[in-house]
């Protein structure tokens, strides 16, 4: 199993679960914790493929919860789950460990990793994106093989979506235009979890881009995106100029400068990155990191 198939692995539903292991403390059986979760009057798709065992599965494959004969426990290094946004950070971690060139196609959650991978090249700047307005562009950076893609059809770019959000590597976007339901591809609160997790106050930038690319690695420059990306035909216009950032890593420095999580600087003697603001470039050569990230 993989995590956007079945569409219904719910990274809200895997917190939910590891919320209730967590409060329990001690091994649950696992017929008393689905029935507790998902009750048998519910109305539930085909055995095997309900939310509960679906979502289960997930927590499994990503060493959060571990199943020895009929009894459920959280892995010994499972997150404090307190909140979903502690879950959630822990969740990116782990979709990234341990992932490089060697293994990326074979691991569970290699569908959700090309995936990011693509997204993470897109326009943030565009407008909101849902299914009918990824597919062609899908189509242009993939041909006819976008078929095979991992979210080359509805289903799996709904999961996606809920994988994307969860993560911080999209946001929803309404303006009152029907667009309701639609996401942009801003990496902000990733960037600002990986951020919170450093032990550095002020680095150089490219430095911050190194730490990121290892963090996150599906952003521009990073071990990910570098071995999938060479295969799309990926469109013009990524970047204000030739060397800079991409815009969605660009974007997601600029942002968490607007909120005051980061002061970039310009220093005249020293060595610099490119950020793409847009079609414009900006020169950034050292990074401070001002306040606590939330």
């Amino acid at each position: 199993m993989t995590l956007l198939q079945p569409p219904n692995i719910l990274p809200k539903g895997m917190f939910v679960i590891s919320r209730t292991l967590r409060e329990h403390g001690k091994p649950y059986d696992r017929s008393r914790l689905k029935g507790l979760l998902q009750p048998s009057t519910l109305v539930l798709r085909r055995t095997g493929a309900n939310t509960f065992d679906a979502s289960f599965k997930a927590l499994r494959d990503l060493g959060i919860a571990r199943l020895e004969g009929d009894e459920v426990t959280l892995a010994a290094d499972a997150p404090d789950v307190g909140d979903m946004s502690t879950f959630y950070r822990d969740l990116v971690k782990r979709v990234f460990a341990g992932v490089d060139e060697s293994n990326a196609a074979s691991t569970p959650q290699s569908d959700l990793l090309i995936s990011l991978a693509w997204w993470c090249a897109q326009d943030p700047h565009g407008e909101p994106l849902g299914w009918e307005n990824v597919q062609p562009l899908l189509f242009h950076d993939m041909g006819e093989a976008y078929q095979s893609f991992p979210i080359g059809n509805s289903n799996p770019w709904a999961s996606f979506t809920r994988w994307a959000l969860a993560l911080g590597f999209a946001e929803t976007q309404s303006i009152g235009d029907g667009t309701s339901g639609r996401v942009v591809p801003d990496a902000t609160r990733a960037v600002k979890s990986a951020i919170q997790a450093a032990t550095f106050l002020e680095v150089r930038a490219d430095q911050l881009l190194t730490y990121l690319q290892e963090q996150l690695p599906v952003l521009d420059g990073g071990r990910l995106a570098q071995y999938w990306r060479p295969e799309w035909n990926l469109p013009p216009g990524r970047r204000a100029v030739v060397g800079a950032v991409d815009r969605v890593f660009s974007h997601a420095l600029l942002r968490a400068e607007e909120d005051g999580v980061l002061a970039l600087q310009t220093l005249s003697d020293a060595g610099k990155i490119t950020l793409s603001d847009g079609e414009r470039d900006r020169p950034v050569s050292h990074v401070r990191v001002l306040q606590e990230v939330m």
